[in-house]
Order: C-alpha cells, then sequence, then structure tokens
C-alpha cells in the first residue's frame, strides 16, 4: 500500500476537476431549455478541445453523427433525451480524461483517511470490510484513488446489470482480463465464468475494491463472501448505510454469515456533520479551498465558507453539488464581470446562493437557500 500522502494527492488531483457537464435530471422528459442549455454547452465544450462529433459518435456509439448535429440545430425526435444525456455525460467523461494533475499540497480529507485506513487494514488482514455514508462525499473518488495506488488492485463499480451474481462475475472477468471462453480448441471440460475468475484471483492476495456495494442484492453480496473463502483475497466495499442496515438484518444465524465476515466496519460520517465551529466539521474551510479553488477559478472568503457549509449539509449537499454550483457559478462571475472563459476570475457567495436557487426545485429549498446565504453573511 502507497502512503497517505500519495494516496490523497491524487484523490485532491481528482476532486479538484470540475464537471464540465450541464446538470440534468436522471429520469424524465427534458425540458426545450433543458435541451437547448446541454447542446449548447456540448457544442461549446467539442469546440475547446477541437473534438468532431464523428470522434464523439464513435466514443458513445449512439447517437450517430448525423444525430448530433442535429441535436446542436435543436432538431430534437424521439430519442432526443436520450442522447442528450448521454453527450452531456461524455463532457464529463472527457474532461476527466483530459484534466492535467496539479501539483501542491494535497487535501487530506476525513473520508480520504478513514477509507485509506480501513483498506489496509482489510489488507493486512486478509478479510472483507465495508465503509459506508452517504452520496456525493467522495466515496467513489477515493475508491479510483486506491485503485491507482494500490498495485495489482482490481476496481469493480456496480452498475446496472450487475447487481445479482452473474452480472457480478461478469463485472470482475472484465476487470481481471478473463476470456468469455477459454483459449483452445476443444476441451473435455469447459470451466465456467466464475471458476475462471477464482482460478485468477487464487492466492493473488489482490485487494478486490467494489464501489457502489449498497446495489448488490444478498446473493452478490453472498457472492463476494465465498469469493474471500476461495481465494483469500482481501474485500473492501464501499457503500450508502443501505448496505450496512441490510447485512446487519441478516446476521440471524440461521439465514447465513454476511455480516459476520464483515470484520471491519466503518460509519464515514459518524459524530461529523456541519458543525463547522465545532472541530467536528467532515470538511473544513482548507480542504475546500485546496479541492475547488484553481485557476482559473478564485474563492472569495464567504464562498468558501458557503461551499463548506453545502458539502457538510449531509443529505442536502454534497462535494459533487459543490462542483456543479461551482462550475455554473463561475460562468455568472465571468458574465458579471465581463471577463472571458479563460480568465481568472473571483467566484462569492452571492453567485453561489444565485446558482443554488435557480437549481432547486421548489419553495422550500429555495427558503433553505437564503437562510445559508444569510446565515454565511452573519458570519463575516
Amino acid at each position: 500500500m502507497t502512503g497517505t500522502h500519495e494516496f490523497s494527492e491524487l484523490l485532491r488531483d481528482r476532486d479538484r476537476i470540475l464537471m464540465a457537464a450541464w446538470m440534468l435530471p436522471n429520469e424524465g422528459a427534458l425540458t426545450d431549455a433543458q435541451r437547448r442549455q446541454a447542446m449548447e454547452n456540448f457544442a461549446g465544450y467539442v469546440r475547446r478541445v477541437a473534438v468532431t462529433y464523428a470522434e464523439v459518435a464513435r466514443q458513445v456509439n449512439r447517437p450517430r453523427t448525423t444525430t448530433i448535429g442535429d441535436l446542436v440545430k435543436g432538431k430534437y425526435t424521439e430519442h432526443s433525451d436520450e442522447h442528450v444525456r448521454t453527450l452531456n455525460n461524455w463532457i464529463e467523461q472527457h474532461a476527466r480524461r483530459q484534466a492535467v494533475k496539479l501539483r501542491g499540497n494535497f487535501v487530506s480529507t476525513k473520508v480520504a483517511e478513514d477509507i485509506h485506513h480501513v483498506a489496509r487494514l482489510v489488507r493486512e488482514n486478509a478479510t472483507i470490510g465495508l465503509v459506508y455514508g452517504p452520496t456525493g462525499i467522495g466515496k467513489t473518488c477515493c475508491a479510483q484513488a486506491l485503485h491507482d495506488t494500490t498495485v495489482g488492485s482490481v476496481l469493480v463499480t456496480v452498475i446496472f446489470g450487475g447487481y445479482h451474481p452473474r452480472g457480478l462475475t461478469t463485472l470482475l472477468a472484465q476487470q481481471l482480463g478473463v476470456r468469455a471462453t477459454p483459449k483452445g480448441k476443444e476441451l473435455d471440460y469447459v470451466p465456467t465464468q466464475l471458476e475462471r475468475v477464482l482460478s485468477r484471483l487464487k492466492d493473488s492476495h489482490r485487494l478486490i475494491i467494489v464501489d457502489e456495494a449498497h446495489k448488490l442484492n444478498n446473493e452478490a453480496v453472498e457472492l463476494l463472501r465465498e469469493i474471500h473463502d476461495a481465494t483469500g483475497c482481501p474485500i473492501l466495499l464501499l457503500a450508502t448505510k443501505d448496505l450496512h442496515d441490510r447485512v446487519d438484518r441478516n446476521a440471524d444465524p440461521d439465514r447465513g454469515q454476511i455480516y459476520s465476515r464483515f470484520e471491519i466496519d466503518r460509519p464515514l460520517t459518524e459524530g461529523r456533520g456541519s458543525r463547522r465551529d465545532s472541530g467536528k466539521a467532515l470538511f473544513t474551510i482548507e480542504d475546500i479551498r485546496k479541492l475547488y479553488e484553481q485557476t482559473p477559478i478564485r474563492l472569495s472568503p464567504d464562498a468558501a465558507r458557503y461551499l463548506q457549509d453545502v458539502a457538510n449539509s449531509l443529505g442536502f449537499g454534497s462535494l459533487r453539488r459543490c462542483r456543479i454550483l461551482l462550475t455554473n457559478a463561475a460562468r455568472r462571475a465571468r458574465k458579471r464581470c465581463g471577463v472571458d472563459e479563460e480568465d481568472t476570475v473571483t467566484v462569492t457567495a452571492d453567485d453561489l446562493a444565485c446558482v443554488e436557487e435557480l437549481l432547486r426545485a421548489n419553495q422550500t429549498d429555495k427558503e433553505m437557500v437564503k437562510e445559508r446565504r444569510q446565515a454565511i453573511a452573519a458570519t463575516a
């Protein structure tokens, strides 16, 4: 295992990348305004990075080049919303691949430290560990950074189709490079995909990192236990509290041994939240500045406090929401200051509050934004 410094430095580099994509709802029909904004953002992005529609089409498979051109021109058809979301997601993926790593002091957040510590214990004890917390606090970022800094580790992100044992086995096979069918012509016995996965992992002592593990059904969680027993590989699961509660309920000796095999169990936010002045905040002002203040974006003192409040409002905010707000607030600040996109700009709490109010869906949320802005102003 590499040191905490290298791990946290990688975490900082990854999390400082601002979201380039437009904020769109994951489900439901898009409005004409959302389609137009997303496609204007897409067209502007591909111009800036000098990528052709044909290159984008090759990377996303669908939509095709001509369809992309039609969408940019505002010609929408039956499957337009699906295509708009695909292109919007492509922007984010491309931006993250192209991002240049930044140098300087690393950001060692409490989340990063806890995950790194549990991963070390899991490896040292060759056991199964679970870390859990709400969405958007950096678990996925930490999982990727841990994978990058742990030689031989295997990172599996549970996605649609991977919730059950067969789907999970396929995800593992893909990450391990296990072929769909073994090499050779005719064999008396063709091993199953799971048998080939187990053979590849046995006695390798490779750390298996499972992100979004709360999406697994009980049978898939049992499969992970069996993989651990058969191969000796340490396993680290990152999840929401849903998985912890589920396996805890199933800790009945008559129903199996899932929970008893989770020998390391760590809540990431226990005793921490929005109490900024008590020393118990999950993310400090220093964390926020190092994560989000970068050339050509600067944070005013009240903007840094505003983002810290968002990050620590567990259940109502997150690091992910901070990125969304800052991306859009930077656009507003540049327009307000009359500067070009590449120029340095300072984002204020007013910029953030204005953007957050526009993004909030109902009046109750809008009132919460106003209260946050007033509280931040009162501490100035």
